[in-house]
């Protein structure tokens, strides 16, 4: 997640570099053939290019707000996971009678948040989740195709077998019922792209105007095309790329939901929780993106 900011000139034209200055050089050589060669073909109507223009915006606007829809639910379904895991190990330790138990059931939902990252991200989770689960466990984990939800389950049991009080145990069961509904939500937003007409349909119509339009200013800008062209070109190919960087969450890139952040806070709530000694800090931003 890039945190907020003074803006960068670099940056932003980093940001939408390459197809910006194929732009720019397609401006220049409308530019130039108008004032060397004059064809009767550069010239394009305005008013189709306007409405075709607001057309463009409205289509990028409504895509680019069903993608944030996305990235903010995958944020607020993070946000439960770091409640239900506090709760669950707050449960465990300040209502079982087994203390072994409880600190069992703290590091687990510890390895689980950490296995959920890596199954989000499609990352192979065994070095991190060595010493934080038995050698057995690992073992056997290694032949399932959802290992956080694995370990979940395996939780779940430990739990019942401390053979807690009936109305402790329904407490437990909806806090697990919690993670759970998270993790299901996460894996639904994963595993369910945008509609394929929201992933092409705004790149054919934004590079289209993009090229339609010097055509259509370079009667009227004359010598200035290239620069009114391309600030404009700009706009809309940024819109273009935000909605791409937001529509999926999970993909370890520097707009994606934090989540080597929330899962590092996860873990020292919880070690703080059980009262263990740790030398784990927060996670800090690097070069301004918060991993």
């Amino acid at each position: 997640m890039i945190l907020p900011g003074r803006a960068h000139l670099g940056h932003i034209l980093r940001y939408v570099g390459r197809p910006l200055v194929w732009l720019l050089a397609w401006d220049v050589a409308v530019t130039a053939l108008w004032y060397f060669v004059h064809p009767g073909w550069v010239e394009f109507p305005a008013l189709p290019l306007t409405l075709l223009g607001s057309a463009v915006a409205v289509y990028l606007s409504f895509r680019n707000t069903t993608a944030y829809a996305r990235w903010w639910e995958a944020r607020t379904l993070w946000g439960a996971m770091v409640n239900a895991s506090r709760s669950l190990a707050r449960e465990a330790i300040t209502l079982l009678a087994d203390r072994n138990v409880a600190t069992t059931v703290a590091h687990r939902q510890i390895a689980y948040v950490h296995a959920l990252r890596l199954h989000l991200r499609r990352q192979v989770p065994w070095d991190e989740l060595a010493g934080r689960l038995p050698v057995d466990e690992l073992e056997r984990l290694r032949g399932v195709a959802n290992v956080p939800n694995a370990i979940h389950a395996r939780t779940a049991s430990i739990l019942a077998g401390a053979k807690p009080d009936p109305i402790l145990l329904a407490s437990f069961a909806r806090t697990m019922g919690d993670i759970t509904n998270a993790q299901g939500g996460m894996e639904r937003i994963k595993n369910t792209p945008l509609p394929q007409q929201y992933a092409t349909y705004p790149a054919i119509f934004t590079h289209g105007f993009c090229l339609l339009l010097p055509l259509g200013l370079v009667e009227t800008l004359g010598l200035y095309t290239p620069l009114g062209s391309t600030v404009a070109g700009f706009l809309f190919l940024a819109l273009l790329q935000i909605g791409n960087d937001m529509q999926n969450p999970f993909e370890n890139l520097e707009d994606d939901v934090p989540l080597t952040t929330l899962t590092r806070a996860i873990e020292i709530d919880l070690r703080d929780g059980l009262g263990e000694a740790h030398d784990l800090e927060p996670v800090k931003p690097d070069n301004g993106i918060q991993w």
